[in-house]
């Protein structure tokens, strides 16, 4: 077939156009899976896994909150794969935009460690940032305290194996009762002698000999469990999870930290200077609750502790033994209250040394 130079020059033009909307969505459809075409279920893992440590959605850790970078990203999409996969290389390249991000965030945040994610895990990590799944029953980590976790009791399982043994010890001792009683009928109807009288002991002892190589392998394998659970319960000595002491006042982060919004340093004022975070004293809870008579959990029944801790009237809002003046903070010597007596929860393992004041 004879091409003319019209027609050639038409075929072109038409490739061309293809070529471009080609391109384009191709260009689309990168800017989407970037950003949307992940599974948020999987990014949530991804982030715990590698991001949680520097980065949270929606506020800034040591390093910047995450919610909202598809909007803000302002290179392609290629240079942000290239970005979390190896921050150097990208900054080698000399773009713009990361020249610029690098420049605003190097003095106030460490730099970004090259990250082992793959681009179909970044697209995960994406699709959570914009899209985080709602979690029932999901409670804020930076709001939680012990009493807002239910946590299963340890020992229910260990409990129910005791009345399961229980149990089961019953079922054979009134089996082997049965058993003995059904073979005194069958002597007693053949004309012989009763089997002897033995305790329950003598018994048992009489059947192991008699299965010994059954008892031999009960004897083995109960040997092997016994010596697991003592090395086990050796091993676990001065490791405790989930303990929760009763402490003499309820008190909840969650209430203070996160619906009242007070800083951790108005009651922890040594976390920055010192190793400890310390304990505040009853005259810093009463800094509000000279007037907050009453919780959101407890009503006034928690507060009126911290008040005959310290000696605190609430009717006449003054203090017990104190003078005359209200506006006076404190109590006098003679106030009639005891200290409030903390139960420590955490003790850290000897080879650990922590300070708040560095982090």
């Amino acid at each position: 077939m004879k091409v003319t130079p019209s027609g050639t020059f038409l075929q072109k033009g038409l490739i061309s156009i293809l070529t471009l909307f080609l391109l384009l969505g191709v260009s689309v459809n990168i800017r989407a899976g970037v950003f949307d075409e992940g599974d948020p279920v999987a990014g949530a893992l991804i982030f715990d896994g590698y991001c949680v440590t520097c980065h949270e959605l929606d506020r800034a850790k040591s390093a910047p909150a995450l919610k909202g970078v598809a909007d803000r990203w302002g290179s392609s999409d290629e240079m942000l794969v290239m970005w979390i996969q190896s921050p150097s290389a990208a900054r080698g390249t000399g773009d713009d935009y990361i020249n610029t991000m690098y420049s605003q965030y190097s003095g106030q945040y460490a730099d970004m460690t090259a990250q082992l994610v793959s681009v179909e895990d970044i697209k995960n990590v994406m699709a959570y940032i914009q899209n985080p799944p709602a979690v029932e029953g999901e409670i804020d980590p930076g709001c939680v305290t012990i009493h807002d976790i239910k946590t299963e009791d340890a020992g229910a399982t260990d409990k129910w194996f005791l009345v399961l043994g229980v149990l089961f010890l019953i079922i054979i001792l009134s089996a082997a009762g049965v058993a003995r009683s059904l073979q005194n009928a069958i002597r007693e109807r053949d004309g012989s002698e009763p089997l002897p009288h033995k305790t329950y002991w003598e018994r048992t002892k009489g059947w192991m000999w008699n299965n010994l190589v059954f008892t031999s392998l009960v004897g083995i394998f109960a040997t092997i469990f016994v010596l697991v659970w003592l090395y086990m319960s050796a091993m676990g000595i001065a490791v405790v999870e989930n303990y929760e002491p009763d402490q003499p006042i309820w008190f909840s982060h969650s209430v203070h930290v996160c619906e009242n919004e007070i800083d951790c340093e108005y009651c922890h004022h040594s976390a920055r200077k010192s190793k400890h975070a310390g304990i505040p004293t009853a005259d810093v809870c009463m800094n509000c609750h000279k007037d907050i008579q009453e919780g959101a959990k407890t009503g006034s029944d928690e507060i009126n502790k911290i008040y005959a801790a310290i000696g605190f009237d609430p009717a006449s809002l003054k203090y017990i033994g104190a003078d005359n003046d209200s506006t006076h903070f404190g109590p006098q010597d003679d106030f009639p209250g005891d200290p409030i007596a903390w139960n420590k929860v955490h003790n850290l393992p000897d080879h650990v040394y922590f300070s708040h004041a560095q982090h």
